[in-house]
C-alpha cells in the first residue's frame, strides 16, 4: 500500500524549512541540461522554472548565463527565492497551468522536484505553448537511494507511525514512469533521460530538518510528525556517531525533451 498524493498541499508554511534544509542539485546535472538547452534553440539562454519553491534550480542556471525567471503558486516560497537571489531573476505567482507568458517565451523550461504536483496535461500544453521551437523542457528530481543505511532509517521511522505497509516518497512514484512524461507527444519530441548519482552531505540537524519540510510526514502522520522527527533524530544520531555529520547516497533523474 502506497501514499496518494495530496489533494491540497500547502507549500507556504513550509518555505523557511525549505530555504534552510533543502539542496540543490549536483553541478553535473545543471551543465547537462545547459549543454542540451544551448545546442538548437536561439533564445536558450532565457530559462523559466517551473515550481522554483527557494530558487534552488533557479541559481544554478543563473550562474550558467541563463537570464531565468521563476513561477510558484507558494507567495512565502517566492519570497524566500528573492531574498536570496535578489534582482538577479524574476519571480511571478503562477500555476504551471496556467502561466502568463507570451507564447515562445523561453528557450528552455526546467522543473526540479516539482512535476508530481502538477495537472500533467495542462501543465505540458503551457510548456509547449510558452517555448519556442526547438526550445528544451527538462524535468529532474533527485531521491536518497533506498539501501542507504540513513534512508533506511527514516525509512523505517516512518512505516512504524504511518501504519501503511509500504510508505512511499510521494514524488518518487513518478520517478522512472518514463512513458507518463511524454504523453504530449505532438508537442516534444527525441526525448532523453539520465542517472546521475550524487552524495548529499548531512549533520543530524539538517536530515532531521529535511524530513520537517516534506509533505509526507505533515500530510500523512498528522498528530504523530513530531514524534516520527523525534524519534528519527534519536536514531540518525546513534547512527551518525559522534561528529553527527554523514553523507547519504542519492541519485538524480534527469528527463529533457525537445519542442517540436
Amino acid at each position: 500500500m502506497t501514499f496518494s498524493r495530496p489533494k491540497k498541499p500547502d507549500f507556504s508554511t513550509l518555505a523557511s524549512a525549505y530555504a534552510r534544509y533543502r539542496s540543490s542539485y549536483g553541478d553535473d546535472l545543471f551543465d547537462l541540461v545547459a549543454e542540451h538547452a544551448r545546442r538548437h534553440a536561439h533564445s536558450a539562454l532565457r530559462a523559466l522554472d517551473l515550481g522554483c519553491g527557494t530558487g534552488l534550480s533557479t541559481r544554478g542556471f543563473l550562474d550558467r548565463g541563463f537570464a531565468v525567471t521563476g513561477v510558484d503558486v507558494a507567495v512565502p516560497m517566492l519570497d524566500e527565492a528573492r531574498a536570496a537571489l535578489g534582482d538577479r531573476a524574476s519571480f511571478y505567482e503562477a500555476s504551471a497551468e496556467r502561466l502568463p507568458f507570451a507564447d515562445a517565451a523561453f528557450g528552455l523550461v526546467v522543473c526540479g522536484q516539482a512535476f508530481h504536483w502538477f495537472v500533467p496535461q495542462p501543465a505540458f500544453a503551457e510548456i509547449a505553448r510558452v517555448l519556442e521551437r526547438g526550445g528544451l523542457m527538462a524535468l529532474f528530481w533527485k531521491h536518497e537511494l533506498k539501501d542507504d543505511p540513513f534512508e533506511r532509517c527514516a525509512f523505517d521511522c516512518l512505516r512504524e507511525l504511518s501504519e501503511k505497509d509500504e510508505p512511499a516518497n510521494i514524488s518518487r512514484a513518478q520517478t522512472g514512469r518514463f512513458d507518463d512524461f511524454w504523453a504530449a507527444k505532438r508537442a516534444f519530441f527525441e526525448h532523453e533521460e539520465w542517472r546521475l548519482p550524487i552524495r548529499l552531505p548531512f549533520t543530524v540537524d539538517s536530515f532531521v530538518g529535511f524530513h520537517s519540510s516534506r509533505e509526507i510526514a505533515r500530510f500523512h502522520l498528522g498528530t504523530k510528525r513530531d514524534l516520527f522527527l523525534a524519534n528519527l533524530r534519536e536514531r540518525i544520531g546513534a547512527l551518525a556517531g559522534p561528529t553527527g555529520k554523514f553523507t547519504v547516497d542519492g541519485m538524480q533523474y534527469v528527463y529533457v525533451s525537445r519542442r517540436r
